[in-house]
């Protein structure tokens, strides 16, 4: 079998920045969701939320992962610069350029990345020990933020977009369309809570109700009846 393609490299890599961002933007449009919403289903939300964000780590540890052989954003730079005569739009100089930026930016993000290596080795792919044993010593020694995960994903789609406007022209943001639609879900989940707190009160009497209810209630075109 023959190895891989630097664009097939690049696409293999935009495509983990892709599906590990769309986690991370998940999960955090449900953390700022309103909490009535939520608890209409705690337990699908809840592991929803939990999901997205660890897999949204685990897309990062297969970035960069340090496993021999393994198809990361490091192995891709120096892939590319060894073909560097391949790239079709810029000069040698200024992909070469590139390239050692990029290289700068995965040393600057290793903090982060050690973090997230720990984390997986530790709990997400594996079950160690000492983890089990003590559950918060992994967040004592593996601190990680949204903001940590957000920084990471964001400088890693600059690296492989800059590079791939380099090689074959290809622009663009890496996003999927109606990767949102998250909010329109909700949403009607609102209508309908909102539309049942209605007809309960229409029933009981004004001001009957008195459980939570969401944020905004107000009435649209498309509100449930």
């Amino acid at each position: 079998m023959g190895k891989p393609t630097l664009k097939q490299i690049l696409d293999a890599l935009k495509n983990q920045v892709l599906v590990g961002k769309s986690y991370l933007e998940l999960a955090k449009g449900l953390l700022k969701a309103d909490p009535v919403i939520l608890q209409s289903a705690p337990t699908f939300f809840g592991l929803t939320m939990d999901g997205s964000l660890e897999l949204a780590q685990m897309a990062i540890a297969r970035l960069y992962d340090k496993t021999s052989g393994a198809v990361t954003v490091q192995k891709m730079l120096g892939q590319a610069a060894l073909e560097v005569t391949s790239f079709k739009r810029g000069n040698k100089g200024e992909v070469s350029e590139s390239i050692a930026d990029s290289k700068k930016v995965v040393v600057e993000l290793e903090p982060v990345l050690a973090s997230i290596r720990k984390r997986r080795n530790e709990w997400l792919a594996h079950l160690d020990p000492r983890t089990v044993a003590d559950p918060k010593a992994l967040a004592a020694h593996a601190k990680l933020t949204i903001p940590d995960l957000e920084r990471t994903f964001r400088k890693t789609e600059k690296i492989l977009v800059k590079l791939s406007c380099f090689y074959d022209g290809t622009v663009g943001e890496l996003e999927f369309i109606g990767g949102d639609d998250y909010e329109t879900a909700l949403d009607w989940i609102r209508r309908a809570k909102c539309a049942s707190i209605e007809r309960y009160e229409q029933e009981f009497g004004a001001g009957s109700w008195t459980g939570a209810r969401p944020k905004d209630c107000s009435r649209g075109k498309f509100d449930l009846l």
